[in-house]
């Protein structure tokens, strides 16, 4: 799709040794909560505009939702800009953090978040998108560190190149290998693990238990993050947690710690309604009270609301 490397990526000897990339895996569904999977294929790039036609057979051309996954290669070291435009949601995870949360219907529009990765690094990768109504737009870019502003201009129509995007881990299995489509939502085995080792006093945070903007009710994809935390729960019920509600500092603090509040018992009602015991979770809202991440930027400020799970 590119008939130009940037000029960062030529300077440096060693991003062209790098293996090539194949893309990233895009599952499809319809519904915009990613309510039945309908297709998955590899995506070469993130860059969508599906003009009021479905994204692909079998799915409508509104009210449906993507979910792209794999590795993103750094070909230097140092701080990334990502710039999406999208109508309407987005969410990017890198390393299962969760570093741009844009998730509400809007039109097109413009978000920018900060990251830091690693020359020769296979980050792991995940971009979510749901589409509500009317326009269509699903785009990704990455400005490189110490570009000039030159450079960002003319890279800002471009997407993140396929030979920086796999879509199996670069360093374990070649990219051309056959791809399983995953369950409704990411596989968790990991989280269970940080569970079960989960010392008196250390927290683990939830990245994917999500709420509808200024409400208290779970999206799908938390519900499926939810159900494996239950079973893992169900298998250490000696253990005790508080389900922590945070929020960013936007809007009146009382109202946030009120809202946070109401979320931790969300979280804690649908577990034990999956057969956690009662006596294992206690909800508490902090509102915006314990940061994680500078308010003040909002690339930063979506990390500040989030559900922790604090072993007491």
């Amino acid at each position: 799709m590119f008939a130009l490397t940037p000029a960062w990526a030529q300077d440096q000897g060693t991003p062209q040794a790098l293996p090539a990339g194949d893309g990233l895996m895009g599952y499809y569904y319809r519904g915009a909560n990613f309510d039945q999977l309908v297709l998955s294929r590899r995506d070469t790039t993130l860059d969508f505009d599906w003009n009021f036609r479905p994204p692909g057979p079998g799915l409508p051309n509104e009210h449906f939702s993507v979910r792209w996954t794999g590795w993103l290669l750094a070909p230097a070291t140092g701080r990334f800009l990502l710039h999406a435009r999208v109508d309407d949601g987005m969410r990017v995870w890198i390393d299962d953090e969760l570093v741009l949360d844009e998730w509400r219907p809007q039109v097109v529009s413009d978000f920018t978040a900060t990251v830091t990765l690693k020359q020769g690094t296979a980050h792991r990768l995940r971009v979510e998108y749901f589409q509500d109504i009317l326009h269509t737009r699903a785009f990704l870019n990455w400005s490189p560190p110490d570009e000039s502003n030159t450079d960002r201009r003319a890279n800002a129509r471009q997407p993140i190149p396929t030979r920086y995007l796999f879509s199996t881990d670069p360093g374990l299995t070649p990219v051309a290998s056959v791809m399983v489509p995953p369950p409704a939502a990411p596989a968790d085995t990991s989280r269970s693990a940080q569970l079960t080792q989960l010392q008196k006093g250390e927290d683990l945070t939830l990245p994917e238990v999500h709420f509808q903007r200024g409400q208290a009710t779970l999206l799908p994809v938390a519900q499926a993050a939810l159900n494996r935390l239950a079973a893992a729960l169900q298998a250490t019920p000696e253990r005790r947690f508080e389900v922590q509600g945070h929020t960013d500092n936007m809007g009146e603090p009382e109202l946030n710690r009120q809202l946070s509040q109401r979320r931790a018992e969300a979280v804690c009602r649908y577990l034990i309604a999956r057969g956690v015991a009662t006596s294992q979770l206690t909800p508490k809202g902090y509102g915006s009270t314990q940061p994680v991440a500078d308010n003040a930027d909002p690339a930063q400020r979506a990390r500040n609301r989030r559900v922790v799970l604090h072993r007491l």
